[in-house]
């Protein structure tokens, strides 16, 4: 498994190359700006992890993540963005990163993370899309459960239907945060 580790610093890139190696990932490309990264990324064989920092030279981080995901949706490469303090994590995952860690970066903490993006790209991605077109081709009218149909006033004609989803039920307030 490649590790893209794109950051401006040669000290920083080496301190997380060697996170990258005590995580069991020796083979690591380095990038140190923005353009280069993206070129890395968007290639026919790119690393299948990226450590990114949010503030490359070229192309920042944020930029870097939303033009991968606007050519790449789905799957792989894994992008754990770097934020420092005065940056919002959420602006980094809702931009297209997968993952988004605190610098400075705690070693173990950033290597549990690469280990989750090495999940991710193991995946079988193609046979995920293979399963996510077929069903987008055999889908019928947007399923809403029994459980939801009675809170907008609706009856259900048979709650006893041998189709499974009709036992799913879930409450959203309850695992929402009150403001």
């Amino acid at each position: 498994m490649q590790v893209l580790i794109a950051h401006s610093g040669h000290a920083a890139r080496h301190a997380l190359e060697r996170v990258a190696a005590d995580a069991g990932h020796p083979e690591v490309i380095e990038s140190c700006d923005g353009a280069h990264t993206l070129n890395l990324l968007l290639a026919a064989h790119a690393p299948d992890v990226a450590i990114v920092d949010w503030s490359l030279p070229r192309i920042d981080g944020l930029e870097l993540c939303r033009l991968v995901r606007d050519f790449r949706q789905a799957g792989p490469p894994y992008i754990i963005l770097l934020a420092g303090r005065d940056q919002a994590m959420a602006e980094g995952l809702d931009a297209g990163a997968d993952d988004c860690v605190r610098t400075p970066v705690d070693p173990a903490e950033l290597r549990a993370r690469i280990e989750v993006g090495r999940r991710f790209a193991a995946l079988p991605w193609e046979r995920l899309a293979q399963v996510g077109a077929a069903h987008e081709q055999a889908a019928e009218e947007p399923f809403v459960s029994c459980d939801l149909r009675a809170r907008s006033g609706e009856t259900c004609e048979d709650e006893d239907e041998a189709d499974p989803r009709h036992e799913v039920s879930f409450q959203l307030e309850s695992v929402l945060v009150p403001e």
